[in-house]
């Protein structure tokens, strides 16, 4: 199905279409009455220009529906790409360079590079629930974690949080991560192949990849385990980032974009098929009903600031102590309290 013209995209979403009308004050007054935060209190009415690192943007549903959905014009703000690369350590080196005053990254990524002490920046909210999933050949009849002593897994790059992810979920099954299964990295357009030929026994991926993968019966994959589920299913897997000086300068900006992003996550898990629509073509090739498949077997609308970051922090603080990469010593809450920050409340933290 041919992408249907913006206009018509925009006309055939009601009530978001008289937000586009009533600007960014109107849209004020909406959140006010439906007992939301009164957005007059961190924003200063002016336009801003922000500079923001997000790998593979280009493919992100939630940037794209904010971009495309006029949810950052809203907030006055002019939002421009800037390099970006294709891992979370591209965009926060982006961010530590100063090519990007923001900066998006999975929360594992942020907490190496944040502990590292070299990246001076604040995390300020939650983007999305994490879509890793662990795809095994299906002849091979593996049905635990366990089983993937010895194993051959495919991962795109050994920095990725994908591999973050997954050893922390063997870590907790009692394995070692590092010399239980045997990590190999491929390409994600040579992940197809290395099943094809036996060349690995597993992919350790994320969305859309990971949902094409699954999906394609020739592959004979199976989904051994995944993040959409259980534990981390309303567990956030990305960050916003904002650099020192820009909280300083333009504090009003960042909380902008923050509330840009709210309203661009809590719309689209309402309008699946509307998002799907937007970006058909865009991701990997996929059709509408591919996009509108993989969407409702994911977790949308995962936001958290304030607080509810701050928790959610804290437990990967804990996971990344049960990796080793952290002290055991390191007080888990009041580290996450340190590295982040509520730009949405006047004495947060």
């Amino acid at each position: 199905m041919a992408l249907m013209p913006r206009r018509r995209v925009v006309a055939g979403l009601g009530g978001v279409a008289a937000l586009a009308g009533v600007g960014l004050w109107g849209w004020q007054g909406q959140r006010r009455r439906a007992g939301a935060l009164h957005v007059g209190d961190v924003l200063d009415g002016q336009p801003h220009r922000i500079d923001l690192s997000w790998p593979s943007a280009p493919i992100s549903i939630l940037f794209n529906v904010a971009q495309r959905q006029g949810f950052f014009e809203r907030y006055l703000l002019d939002v421009q790409l800037t390099g970006g690369g294709v891992t979370g350590r591209d965009a926060i080196g982006d961010l530590q360079a100063g090519r990007s005053s923001v900066a998006v990254a999975p929360v594992l990524s942020w907490l190496d590079k944040l502990h590292e002490g070299e990246v001076q920046a604040r995390l300020v909210m939650g983007l999305q629930a994490g879509t890793f999933r662990l795809l095994v050949r299906r002849r091979l009849k593996l049905t635990r974690v366990e089983d993937m002593v010895g194993r051959r897994i495919a991962i795109t790059n050994p920095d990725m949080a994908d591999r973050l992810f997954f050893s922390v979920v063997l870590r907790r099954k009692g394995m070692n991560p590092d010399t239980g299964p045997i990590w190999r990295v491929v390409s994600p357009q040579d992940m197809e192949g290395a099943i094809r030929s036996g060349d690995v026994d597993a992919l350790a991926v994320h969305d859309p990849l990971a949902w094409r993968l699954l999906n394609d019966p020739s592959l004979g994959l199976v989904e051994l385990v995944n993040s959409v589920n259980g534990l981390y299913a309303q567990r956030t897997n990305l960050a916003l980032g904002v650099g020192q000086a820009m909280l300083r300068d333009m504090p009003a900006a960042a909380a902008a974009l923050v509330l840009a992003l709210q309203d661009a996550a809590r719309w689209l898990k309402i309008h699946i098929p509307e998002t799907a629509t937007l970006l058909e073509g865009r991701i990997n090739g996929m059709a509408q009903a591919d996009l509108m498949a993989m969407m409702r077997h994911e977790v949308l609308g995962i936001c958290p600031t304030g607080s509810d970051l701050r928790v959610q922090l804290a437990q990967y603080i804990d996971e990344m102590k049960l990796l080793g990469r952290f002290p055991d010593t390191l007080g888990s809450a009041a580290y996450a309290r340190a590295i982040s920050m509520d730009l949405l409340h006047r004495n947060g933290a």
